[in-house]
Parts: C-alpha cells; structure tokens; sequence
C-alpha cells in the first residue's frame, strides 16, 4: 500500500511518500516547503495569515498526492509548530474544512520517540547514547541503553525561535549566541537528565543535516560522511560568528541557501547539547519522525 505522510514542523512542511509491503517501508518521494509557521505566531496563537499559508502549503501538497492514483492513506502530523499555539483547536478544524485533512498533534515523548525509531539505521550501531531532534520549534532528547529508551525530553526551544526570539539582524551575534546558550543550559538543566558523558549523540532533522553540510563543505570532508566531531563543531561554529557578514551570507547561500537564517541558531543548540552530555562525536541521521511513524503507526499498528 502507498502512505503519503505530512510532517508540519515550526520551520519546514515535509511530505514522503512511502511504499508499505510485508512489513517493509520503502521512501519513493520527498518534496519540502519551508513554511516558518513560529514565524506567524502573535500572542502565543497563529495568526489568520499563518493559517491560511499552512492550508496553501497543504494544498500543495495535496494535488501532488492526489496526481498519484495509488495513494493509499494520507496522514499529517504536526510538532511545536500547532502543539504550542493556543488556537490549535481552530487550526486544525480550518485545515479540515479546506482540505479534509485531518492533523494528528505529537506529544513531545511521542515526537521523540519517533524520532528514535526512525533513526534506528543510525543508532543500532551504538548501544548507549543521546539522540535529538532539533526542529523550528522545540528540540526532543531521548537517553538510551543498551538500544532501549530510557528517558526522553521535549525543550521549548528550536533554531527558528531563536531566530525570532533572540537574533536582531540576520544572523546571530555571540552575545545573542550566549543569551540563547544560557536559555538552553537551563532548560536542560530543568530537565534533570543525566548530563553524564555518553559515546554517541545521534542528531536527526533538518538543522542536524545543514550542519553537517556544512561541516563537510568546509573541513572537506566527503559528502556523504555522516559523522562530526564536538571539538571541530566548536571550531566551525566559531568561524562562522567571527566572519564578515557578507561572507557568511555567500558561505550559506551556497551550502545551504534555505537555512540562511537558522543554521547558525540550530548549529549553537547541537554543540551545546553535544557539550551537556559530555559527547566526542556526533552522528547525523538522514531519516527521523517520518519513518518513525510509518515503522510504529503504520507497520506496527
């Protein structure tokens, strides 16, 4: 049977198309639209605009699956980006009457737990790590030993919120890194997980995957390594505040043009997470909430 599953986030719309046959979840299709949903946010509500640019974007999204017959089932489902406004209830009846999609909210456990399933192809190979997910919104954390979850977090804070919340111009100052690191060390701080040292970090998403880009664009590694050391993370993030702007804008605008203005924030947050958990090297997962969800809803369900 073929899945078409819409994954509404704070900064990107993502929707995959799978092939599900004995048991098996086979990726045809991936098409992405950066949306900025925690861009449209007013007093903790999205506004009428937002809405009405979700509701495009799913449309688009739409025709493209309704222009291949052998769709089977279509699921949408949303993180930070409608879990943390207080009109979700009116989001998600509006979606509904324009399009007849209806949205499934994740919990952050279950965003994190998805996440960890979807990654299984990066984590089997370590029996104890971290794995995270930092998104527009708000950043998962799961602890795991011997490949069993042990502890999971959702953190209010996400590459595209700090932008909004933190950042003035286009790109982030080291003062304004430093502010957003404070935030960041508390809420880790709050979380009461063990900040003990760990051998691996698995990071999943989009911030994870455009810093890696970068990472191997500029230390020259080969474009599909998937691995990063905290110590040349630290190096890299610290190049990238002290140059020029204009040069920053033309290292971007090649690597990874889309994230111009929320690389640097979702770069900060993984080294500082890579730091907390005492981590030597971090691995990047090209797969995440998506194919977690077809692995346990659909496959498993």
């Amino acid at each position: 049977m073929m899945h078409g599953v819409i994954d509404i986030g704070s900064n990107t719309v993502r929707l995959s198309v799978f092939r599900v046959e004995d048991g098996v979840a086979q990726n045809l299709f991936n098409e992405k639209q950066t949306l900025g949903l925690a861009g449209y946010r007013k007093d903790g509500s999205l506004t009428d605009e937002g809405i009405v640019a979700l509701i495009e974007t799913l449309g688009h999204f739409n025709f493209i699956l309704n222009q291949l017959d052998a769709i089977n089932h279509t699921h949408a489902i949303a993180t930070a980006s409608i879990r943390n406004v207080n009109n979700s209830d009116e989001v998600l009846r509006r979606v509904k009457e324009a399009l007849g999609i209806d949205i499934e909210i994740l919990s952050g456990e279950e965003e994190a737990r998805l996440a960890f399933v979807g990654a299984a192809g990066t984590v089997q190979g370590h029996a104890d790590g971290v794995l995270t997910d930092i998104g527009g919104g708000s950043t998962e954390l799961v602890l795991f030993q011997n490949h069993e979850v042990v502890d999971s977090a959702s953190l209010d804070i996400g590459s595209l919120s700090v932008f909004r919340d933190y950042v003035d111009g286009l790109f982030i100052t080291n003062d304004e890194r430093k502010t957003m690191d404070e935030r960041l060390k508390f809420l880790l701080n709050a979380q009461a997980m063990a900040g003990n040292r760990y051998p691996i970090l698995c990071a999943v998403g989009g911030s994870a995957r455009a810093t890696l880009k970068m990472y191997n664009t500029l230390f020259g590694e080969d474009h599909d390594n998937d691995e990063m050391r905290t110590d040349d993370l630290k190096t890299l993030m610290k190049h990238l505040l002290d140059i020029e702007d204009k040069e920053k804008m033309e290292i971007i605008l090649k690597v990874k043009a889309d994230r111009i203005h929320t690389l640097l924030p979702g770069l900060s947050i993984l080294y500082r997470i890579a730091k907390y958990f005492h981590v030597d090297k971090i691995a990047v997962a090209q797969t995440g909430i998506r194919e977690g969800y077809v692995i346990s809803r659909i496959i498993g369900g």
